[in-house]
């Protein structure tokens, strides 16, 4: 982490700003060692090869196995950092209806932000400071990815106690507040760091159009949460052939055949399978992984999470399908 960017933080404990003392620097402007204090209750917390580490150790079973998934996950998926699954427009889709100059000079929060791919976006986008906070030991290489940015820290926390003060203009969170323990309570968390003007973003699993992943899908990641993770790695390969050959031979093409539209509507999960049509084998494999890693993945009903936004005092929210099988939504703090 670089000095200044201490100004943000806050006590987990308290709420209290921090005092930095590092005890390793590096010639970048990196204390990749050292502690943070607070200036009320005394609270320390460590800063690990670069990384604040503001977490409570007690946490769920059911929390620990989903971020060890994913960190293990963000780990063996290095390779798809520079893919399309993590290109500026997909963040962008995720985010509609903001746009690319919506970052300008603002202080962004991103919840939940694994290997930093959108931490990244965002900040070429021109934030002034870009904060990424992760459970999983993903930080680290979230660090590693943007340490030579100088407008990035890289915190780990937890989206349910954010170690942040409320300095933000802008937050978002991408794929991440169904796999808490309290999706609603991290949501409002996140809103609640954010400045009177600032905007929110959150893209969640959908419960419309998903009855069949909460019939069979969901019932088997009490399984597959379990399985030794280079196991279900393996795995997640083998189910993606046959996926990528059904995607690459069949939705691909009806959805580039205007002749063809009369079968969109007769295909299984068309929008979603569609949209995957961008990907190749590898990324197909790391969201097969993905779905299979969690033991804890919760499908929210569209007006369950407009309440959501209601509940934060957010106005003007706008809330979009996407892909046919979750949704979108951004909203404003009132001024």
């Amino acid at each position: 982490m670089r000095p200044h960017a201490v100004a943000v933080l806050a006590c987990v404990a308290c709420g209290e700003s921090l005092t930095l003392s590092p005890a390793d620097t590096t010639v970048d402007g990196h204390v990749v060692g050292g502690t943070l204090e607070c200036t009320r209750c005394r609270a320390t917390y460590p800063v690990v090869r670069g990384v604040p580490r503001m977490i409570d150790a007690s946490l769920s079973a059911a929390v620990g196995q989903t971020i060890d998934g994913f960190g293990y996950q963000w780990e063996k998926a290095t390779a798809l950092f520079d893919a399309r699954f993590s290109h500026p427009q997909t963040f962008l889709d995720f985010i509609h209806p903001v746009g690319a100059e919506w970052f300008s000079q603002k202080t962004v929060l991103d919840g939940g932000c694994g290997s930093g791919r959108f931490t990244r976006a965002a900040s070429g986008f021109g934030a002034r400071l870009v904060v990424g906070v992760d459970l999983s030991d993903a930080v680290e290489l979230a660090f590693e990815r943007t340490r030579h940015l100088e407008n990035v820290l890289i915190v780990q926390g937890d989206m349910l106690h954010l170690p942040l003060r409320r300095v933000f203009d802008y937050a978002f969170s991408i794929g991440v507040l169904h796999h808490t323990a309290d999706p609603r309570a991290a949501f409002l968390e996140m809103s609640a760091k954010v400045v009177r003007g600032g905007g929110v973003s959150a893209w969640v699993y959908g419960a419309e159009n998903n009855g069949w992943i909460l019939r069979v899908i969901n019932p088997m990641r009490q399984v597959t949460s379990r399985l030794p993770r280079p196991l279900l790695l393996v795995l997640a390969h083998l189910v993606a052939a046959p996926l990528t050959l059904v995607i690459k031979s069949v939705y691909g093409p009806v959805s580039r055949a205007p002749q063809l539209a009369w079968l969109r509507k007769r295909l299984f999960y068309y929008d979603y399978m569609v949209f995957l049509d961008q990907f190749g084998y590898r990324e197909h494999a790391f969201i097969v992984f993905d779905h299979a890693v969690p033991a804890i993945a919760e499908y929210v009903p569209r007006e369950v999470f407009a309440e959501w936004f209601r509940q934060a005092g957010l106005e003007r929210t706008v809330i979009t399908d996407r892909a046919g099988n979750s949704w979108r939504g951004f909203g404003l703090v009132p001024v």
